[in-house]
């Protein structure tokens, strides 16, 4: 994330902070990113924000929880356009959305119609289901406890059997201290527990893409199915990868969304895309 513009904009009493590559001089269409629960921009987008800034103007920004103990998806919404306002952007933008910022990506979409050119949804869901409030529920205990297992489990859940390994153990124990040291996500997991974007989903107009992770346990790929199934105008695609796919992935999910942004109705409605990198 070096060498980008940054700025900050004030929306319901915080300063949200956000990142893009062109400073407001391009006029190519912006790539807004999103981050995911435990994520910042810097943390979930290290490697996809460079890669988009090669071909395209990007800007990401860092969610502020509110002081609610069990957020509103619209506080977060409110950030996302009041930075889209802020970069001046002259046209409608690309919104890509990961895991928790799928969420608010879809509820986005479906309130600003017009500020909407596509929309991408990675490892998002339409609604948390029994199974996902389950490994909620352990999380909340882990953290309430302050236990020592919270960032281990957490690096078990993100990722894939595959992914883990392939790395030595002095890599593993560095993906579990930058668990530990990472943004504070309790708000973001109260506000997960209850999630149903259905309404929204139906709602949506944009031409959109939804990428689900085959072996993903946090957000099992069915959600990505069903979220695909409820919306209108949409494409689907599959990576082989956990949850943490913008870590696992990161060249294959740039391909998909780069392809996707550049004529987001050249596919059909209902289109699933064959993953050519399997």
């Amino acid at each position: 994330m070096k060498e980008v513009h940054t700025g900050t904009v004030q929306t319901d009493g915080v300063a949200v902070r956000f990142y893009d590559s062109a400073n407001g001089a391009s006029e190519k269409t912006p790539i807004v990113l999103l981050h995911g629960t435990g994520g910042s921009a810097e943390n979930n987008f290290w490697a996809l924000f460079p890669m988009l800034a090669t071909r395209h103007r990007v800007v990401a920004l860092d969610f502020v929880d509110p002081d609610a103990d069990v957020p509103d998806g619209d506080h977060y919404v409110r950030q996302v356009k009041a930075v889209v306002n802020a970069i001046g952007a002259a046209k409608p933008v690309h919104i890509v959305g990961y895991s928790f910022g799928a969420v608010i990506a879809a509820l986005y979409a479906a309130q600003h119609h017009a500020d909407v050119a596509s929309l991408t949804l990675v490892a998002g869901w339409v609604r948390t289901d029994n199974h996902q409030r389950l490994r909620n529920a352990i999380w909340r205990t882990l953290y309430d406890t302050n236990s020592d297992a919270l960032a281990p489990f957490s690096v078990f859940t993100s990722f894939s059997q595959a992914f883990l390994n392939a790395k030595n153990d002095t890599e593993i124990a560095g993906l579990i201290e930058s668990a530990r040291n990472g943004p504070d996500r309790s708000k973001k997991m109260a506000f997960n527990r209850n999630v149903d974007i259905s309404d929204a989903a139906s709602r949506i107009l944009a031409p959109s893409l939804v990428i689900g992770c085959r072996h993903d346990q946090m957000v099992p790929v069915r959600h990505a199915r069903m979220l695909f199934a409820a919306i209108k105008d949409c494409r689907y695609a599959e990576i082989l990868s956990g949850h943490g796919v913008v870590h696992e992935r990161p060249a294959e999910l740039f391909f998909m969304i780069d392809s996707f942004v550049r004529d987001p109705r050249r596919l059909p409605a209902g289109h699933v895309i064959e993953n050519m990198h399997v």
